[in-house]
């Protein structure tokens, strides 16, 4: 489901806060892509969204979402699957995003909301 060597290996490159940092930008990078995928998407945006989210996944080391989202670019039909592929992805990534945030205990920050 997550591959902890990665987001060791993350965290050590970049630093603790740069880290949370860079969690936070892609649970809301995934959250906006399942957003994007409430409007009518065509099936080569639906492509660019599945490779968007397997690259980003891998590299936080979330490799089973990241696995899911290749294995759907590649067997994809076209427009009448959108629903059911997407749903079983984001199925993964909220059980993988769970598993993450329970293991690591980590709080991700967030930017503080501007003062009027």
């Amino acid at each position: 489901m997550i591959d902890w060597e990665q987001v060791a290996t993350l965290q050590a490159a970049v630093g603790r806060d740069d880290f949370s940092t860079i969690m936070c930008v892609f649970f809301k990078e995934v959250e906006e892509a399942n957003a994007q995928l409430t409007m009518d998407v065509t099936t080569d945006q639906f492509r660019d969204i599945l490779h968007f989210v397997k690259g980003s996944a891998l590299s936080v080391g979330f490799v089973e979402l990241s696995e899911q989202c290749a294995q759907a670019e590649g067997n994809f039909a076209g427009s009448h699957q959108i629903t059911s592929i997407w749903k079983e992805i984001l199925t993964s990534y909220e059980k993988s995003k769970e598993h993450f945030l329970s293991n690591t205990g980590c709080l991700l920050y967030t930017s503080p909301s501007p003062r009027d």
